[in-house]
C-alpha cells in the first residue's frame, strides 16, 4: 500500500531518528536530575475524547520518574472548546508553567500566540502537518519553543483499507469542521486519494453541535460509506455516529485505531495514547533536563491498520480472509 509519498515519507523519518539519537547524546552531556526539581505541565485539549491521550502521557511521565503530586502537577481543568484555547492558553502562561501540552492543531495553535513573549516549552500530540501550519519551522529542527509528535497523510492509506474491507463503496460521506485545520488539512489530502480511486465523495461542514447532529441524522440515501477525519468536535461524540451508521449498515473508517472499540468498522492510523506515553512524555522529559524544543525533531507515531468484525457481522459484510491477513489489530 506505499506509494511514493510513503517513500519520501520513510526517507525523512531517518533523518528524524538520526537528529533524536544526537538528542540523546546531548542530554548525557547536560545532565539532569529529575527527583531534585518539581515541574508544572498544563494541558489544552478541545475534547473529552483525547482525555485517554492526556492519561497516557501522564503514565509515560510517570514512568520517566515523574510522580503527580511529588515531582510533578498538571494544571488541566477538562476539555476546552476551541473558541475559548486563548483564554486557556494565555491562563496557563500567567500560571508560569515549565511546558504545555496541547492536543490538536487548533489548541497548538493557540498555545503558540499564548507563548510568543515568553518561550515557554511546549509539546504537542497530535498535529497533522505542522510545518504546513506554520508551528515548526521543519520536522528536523523545530526552532522556536515547540516540538511534538506528528503523523504524515495516512488519508489515501485509510481510504484504499477502507475499500479493501468494503470494496462496493463507491459514495463515501464526510462531515467536518471547517474551522478546525486538521480536518481542512486532511480533507484535501482525501480528495485527492478519492479521485484516483474512482470514489465520491459527499462532504458536509458543521461546527456547531446542531449543526453535527443535523449532519448525520440526515445521511443521504445513496451514501455507502462514511469517513471521519481527525476532528476533536465531531469524534467527540464519535459513539454515538458509529452507533448511527451501524444501524444503517454503513461501513465506516475512523481516524485513529483507537476508534475501533468505538464502533468504527476499519481504522488505519495512529495509536493517540500509546504515542503520548512513549514519545510525548520522552520529548517532555528532553525538555526538562536542558534540551531546547529547538533542537528535538518532531516525531512521528507509528501507524497501525485494524478492523473490527463485531461492526462487520452487525452490518452484514463478509471481510475478505487477505484483508484480515494485512490488519494490524483486529477486534472480535
Amino acid at each position: 500500500m506505499e506509494g511514493d509519498h510513503m517513500k519520501i515519507f520513510h526517507s525523512i523519518r531517518g533523518g528524524i531518528v538520526a537528529g533524536s539519537i544526537l538528542v540523546s547524546l546531548l542530554i548525557d552531556a547536560c545532565g539532569g536530575d529529575v527527583e531534585t526539581k518539581t515541574y508544572t505541565v498544563g494541558v489544552i485539549n478541545p475534547s473529552p475524547h483525547l482525555d485517554q491521550v492526556v492519561d497516557g502521557f501522564k503514565e509515560g511521565m510517570s514512568d520517566l520518574g515523574y510522580v503527580e503530586g511529588e515531582n510533578i502537577t498538571y494544571l488541566y481543568a477538562g476539555p476546552t472548546a476551541i473558541d475559548q484555547h486563548d483564554f486557556v492558553a494565555q491562563g496557563l502562561v500567567n500560571s508560569n508553567v515549565d511546558l504545555i501540552l496541547s492536543l490538536t492543531t487548533s489548541a497548538t495553535q493557540a498555545v503558540q500566540r499564548a507563548t510568543a513573549s515568553t518561550k515557554t516549552p511546549i509539546v504537542f500530540i497530535p498535529v497533522t502537518d505542522p510545518v504546513g501550519a506554520n508551528i515548526v519551522k521543519s520536522l528536523t529542527y523545530p526552532g522556536g519553543n515547540i516540538t511534538g509528535v506528528t503523523y504524515t497523510s495516512q488519508e489515501e492509506l485509510r481510504l484504499r483499507w477502507l475499500l479493501q474491507a468494503a470494496p462496493e463503496v463507491e459514495r463515501v460521506y464526510i462531515v467536518y469542521n471547517p474551522e478546525d485545520p486538521s480536518p481542512v488539512l486532511a480533507l484535501e489530502s482525501v480528495q485527492e486519494s478519492a479521485s484516483r480511486l474512482g470514489v465520491e465523495l459527499v462532504t458536509r461542514q458543521a461546527n456547531t453541535p446542531e449543526d453535527i447532529e443535523a449532519a448525520f441524522e440526515n445521511i443521504p440515501e445513496d451514501i455507502d460509506a462514511i469517513l471521519f477525519l481527525p476532528d476533536s468536535v465531531i469524534t467527540e461524540k464519535g459513539i454515538d455516529w458509529f452507533a448511527m451508521a451501524n444501524k444503517r449498515g454503513l461501513p465506516t473508517s475512523g481516524p485513529s485505531v483507537n476508534t475501533l472499540k468505538d464502533g468504527a468498522l476499519t481504522a488505519y492510523g495512529i495509536d493517540l495514547p500509546a504515542a503520548a506515553k512513549e514519545q510525548a512524555a520522552r520529548l517532555a522529559d528532553q525538555i526538562f533536563r536542558g534540551i531546547s524544543p529547538a533542537d528535538l525533531p518532531v516525531e512521528f507515531a507509528d501507524y497501525y491498520s485494524g478492523i473490527n468484525l463485531n461492526v462487520a457481522n452487525r452490518i452484514n459484510l463478509d471481510i475478505p480472509e487477505n484483508v484480515l491477513e494485512q490488519a494490524d489489530i483486529i477486534i472480535r
